[in-house]
């Protein structure tokens, strides 16, 4: 008993130990019902939400699937099959034993549906792009607008300086004009 317990300890701490892998492939799953009919679907599908309908359906997909309450529905030539994962193994499923969320619509709508919400958010993520892209171009403006301010300012700065030494430089030679002339009186003396 001891030692199983030890042994159980082992694994999880070398499992629990064992860095996380991200590991990402495609998938390449052919499918066969028992109907004879096959499908291949090469990787995990992506799904849009379709919060009217209440379920998800596939983007990018060869297939009509739909995923509700944990289990995906395809719709493959007219027959509806359900599996718990998109691998399968896939049951063929009356369409009277759809759920009723999924049966309540046709296909065609359920894909016009699904083509409505993907190009709303397509429209969204492209007007929040254009204003991304809009608030960039201006904060690139005032970037460029404010280093133009440094720079006229330290132009500005570095002209009053000129202005002050030449100012300098004259009252130093009026200085030692004025000076000249002192001396040179008090030598005519």
């Amino acid at each position: 008993m001891k030692k199983s317990i030890w042994l159980a300890a082992g694994v999880a701490g070398m499992l629990l130990g064992s860095p996380a892998i991200d590991v990402q492939g495609a998938v390449n799953v052919q499918i066969h019902s028992p109907d004879g009919r096959s499908f291949v679907i090469d990787s995990r599908p992506s799904f849009i939400n379709l919060p009217e309908q209440g379920f998800s359906v596939a983007v990018g997909s060869p297939y009509d699937i739909v995923y509700y309450d944990n289990r995906y529905y395809i719709n493959q030539n007219g027959s509806w099959y359900r599996s718990k994962s998109y691998r399968g193994p896939w049951t063929v499923i009356r369409e009277r034993n759809l759920p009723g969320k999924i049966r309540r619509h046709n296909l065609a709508d359920i894909k016009r549906y699904r083509d409505t919400e993907y190009n709303r958010i397509g429209n969204r993520r492209t007007l929040e792009q254009q204003r991304s892209d809009e608030n960039n171009r201006r904060t690139l403006e005032q970037q460029r607008s404010d280093e133009n301010n440094r720079r006229t300012l330290e132009q500005q700065r570095s002209d009053e300086n000129n202005r002050r030494t030449l100012e300098q430089q004259r009252s130093d030679e009026n200085h030692r004009r004025t000076l000249e002339q002192q001396r040179s009186d008090q030598n005519h003396k």
